[in-house]
């Protein structure tokens, strides 16, 4: 199937809220191809005095694509009663920081804690709006289903982006979310594995810590937990949905190691991971 071409560096595994510069820098020493920021790390460079076209071309320069995550309110503007930090930032304030910093790519979520009044057939207009607007910028748009969120499953954030027929719409698919959520093989046989943009790989314990939310926030390496994470990449490779593939432990343990060696040390799980599933032949293969 199609070789695996692009690793991302999911800021969550050196820390969401962490400094921009030890993440560009992790980034790139350590083998990734795409970087995620949010508005909140533009916003926080311009607090420094660094513009985010300077953030941008210093981020392109060391040889890393940008990917903003994520992106909200896309449907509904519910920042004045969602639970999420990210909420209070606006479309338009995510992609005039696409447009800014020359990102590739944005990811979509839907609002945690605020289920909202739509319901999932209404979400495939405002969903090709903002692939439309993003496409006007020479980005992709991914939808991201969470479990604990209105785009709860594959199968509904998939609705979503094949009723949207956006040339420039996907998904991202998130292993926790999946095997925490509703872990559905069939809907993933499904899907044509082009339209999956991006695949973000984490593990966790057989049984849940706390809330969702919680738990969330509590990720384990590829390996080091209990999900069947050999299957679901043997299952996305046979579907052609390997193209870009990245870790995204979310983990308090991880982030106090330091963005360098938190980010050596999830390239290198996911090497195991793609090896065990794939073969010694198999893995990370853009130069």
């Amino acid at each position: 199937m199609n070789p695996i071409g692009t690793r991302t560096l999911w800021s969550g595994t050196v820390g969401l809220f962490s400094a921009v510069e030890p993440r560009i820098v992790a980034a790139r020493d350590h083998g990734y191809h795409q970087l995620s920021i949010g508005p909140a790390d533009v916003e926080q460079a311009a607090a420094e005095g660094r513009s985010a076209r300077e953030l941008g071309k210093r981020i392109r320069g060391a040889g890393l694509e940008i990917v903003i995550d994520p992106i909200m309110n896309w449907y509904d503007d519910v920042s004045a009663t969602s639970t999420s930090p990210f909420s209070r930032y606006s479309t338009d304030d995510a992609l005039r920081c696409a447009e800014e910093l020359g990102a590739v790519a944005l990811s979509a979520m839907a609002n945690i804690g605020v289920l909202g009044d739509r319901s999932i057939p209404e979400l495939a207009e405002p969903f090709a709006d903002v692939s439309r607007r993003a496409g006007d910028l020479g980005a992709r748009v991914q939808l991201e289903f969470i479990p604990m969120t209105h785009v709860a499953t594959l199968a509904e954030a998939w609705r979503i982006v094949r009723d949207a027929a956006a040339v420039n719409g996907g998904l991202v698919f998130d292993t926790w979310h999946f095997f925490r959520g509703t872990p559905d093989f069939a809907t993933l046989a499904a899907v044509p594995g082009d339209r999956i943009f991006a695949v973000q790989v984490s593990d966790a314990l057989a049984e849940l810590r706390g809330t969702l939310l919680e738990d969330t926030r509590e990720r384990r390496l590829p390996g080091d937990g209990s999900f069947d994470l050999v299957r679901v990449i043997r299952e996305l490779d046979a579907i052609g949905a390997l193209a870009c593939v990245g870790p995204e432990v979310i983990s308090s343990e991880l982030e106090a190691k330091g963005a360098s060696e938190a980010a050596r040390i999830a390239a290198a799980s996911m090497d195991d991971l793609l090896a065990a599933a794939l073969g010694p032949p198999r893995g990370i293969t853009r130069e």
